[in-house]
């Protein structure tokens, strides 16, 4: 445009015909980085003065933390510590000279997780595909929530371990699961019937842990994590949360013992009593029987879609034993009056993996 202005073109008018201002025509981009340059030094607060520290001295203060064991940190928290110490420093000067002279900490390795691939199952058979999850519920005497871990089998509907506490921590979870392993999936065989057993959970430390996958991968379980804010890909556990929210949404509970005495009316009426729609409306414990039974046919309506068909009239189970006796893994009586057996868990031990590894799916 300069080569016009020059041949005679007026200044405004080759400005309107190029669509720039005159601010643009003569800016002229000064030579080197823009910016300001990296200060040399840093104030620091001594005593009732301010003195000027160098940046070599600032990095040999770094040098020190970083050398020591108990103080080792990443430029943040070194950011306070200097801070602390009468520096007038920000967190990026200290990035940039903690970068500069390979002070930083090495990032921490991502943990790996396996996500669900299918939103929907289609479990071939009972002990199949698991899934795990925990509810609170608010104690009023002692002013805090109380735990319940549940684990309930997706193909049967049956919950085959639960545990209540004031907390729940890793090693809880790989205790129940112990428990899991040793009364049902050992009790079935599964090891010599090569069944790959899916364990659905969320996101939760507490199932995230790598103890615990460490435990689900020596017994030889796959263990899948939900994707984050998708409680549907935990559909079925999160069901029967809902189906005990409202159980127990009017009464109050002053203490653990009173409320685990509750569960265990609950749990025992759950399997042994309540119907399921999706079971050929029976309960969980009664389904399981006449699968095993030959009386149940599985019946596939699409890829992941299946449903269930009783081949003998309902009225036939009516003597059935499990529609008289409410008992499950934790036996204690169903009016909650007498001595309860104290549910806890002491980290079960495995004799034997659970399941083989093989990347068919054997029948049940």
């Amino acid at each position: 445009m300069k080569q016009y202005v020059a041949l005679g073109l007026k200044r405004d008018t080759a400005l309107s015909i190029s669509g720039l201002t005159r601010h643009q025509y003569y800016y002229e981009p000064k030579p080197g980085k823009p910016g300001l340059k990296p200060s040399s030094a840093v104030m620091q607060q001594y005593e009732d003065e301010q003195r000027s520290v160098s940046n070599e001295l600032i990095v040999q203060r770094m040098q020190e933390i970083q050398s020591d064991a108990d103080l080792r940190c990443g430029y943040r928290r070194m950011s306070f510590q200097l801070q602390l110490e009468g520096y007038q420093i920000n967190h990026k000067k200290v990035y940039r000279l903690m970068k500069e002279n390979d002070l930083l900490l090495p990032k921490a390795p991502k943990q790996q997780r396996n996500f669900v691939k299918y939103r929907r199952i289609a479990p071939q058979c009972p002990l199949s595909h698991l899934e795990m999850d925990i509810k609170f519920i608010w104690l009023e005497a002692r002013r805090q929530h109380a735990l319940i871990l549940s684990i309930i089998d997706v193909f049967t509907r049956r919950i085959l371990e639960w545990h209540v506490g004031i907390s729940i921590t890793q090693h809880t979870v790989k205790s129940v699961f112990g428990q899991v392993v040793e009364n049902h999936l050992q009790e079935k065989d599964m090891l010599a019937k090569g069944v790959h057993i899916e364990v659905r959970n969320d996101n939760d430390k507490r199932f995230s842990a790598q103890s615990v996958q460490n435990f689900f991968g020596e017994n030889y379980l796959n263990q899948v994590f939900t994707h984050p804010y998708t409680p549907e890909e935990n559909g079925h556990i999160e069901s029967f949360h809902k189906t005990l929210s409202q159980a127990l949404k009017d009464q109050h509970f002053d203490t653990l013992e009173q409320l685990e005495a509750r569960l265990i009316t609950f749990y025992g009426k759950y399997n042994h009593h309540r119907t399921h729609g999706s079971i050929c409306g029976l309960t969980p414990y009664l389904f399981n029987q006449q699968w095993e039974a030959g009386n149940i046919e599985r019946i596939k309506l699409d890829k992941r879609k299946i449903r269930f068909k009783l081949l003998i009239p309902r009225y036939q189970l009516s003597g059935n034993e499990s529609l008289r006796e409410a008992s499950c893994s934790n036996q204690g009586p169903l009016d909650g009056d007498s001595d309860l057996l104290k549910k806890q868990v002491d980290g079960a031990t495995t004799i034997q993996p659970s399941v083989q590894r093989s990347p068919a799916v054997a029948s049940c």
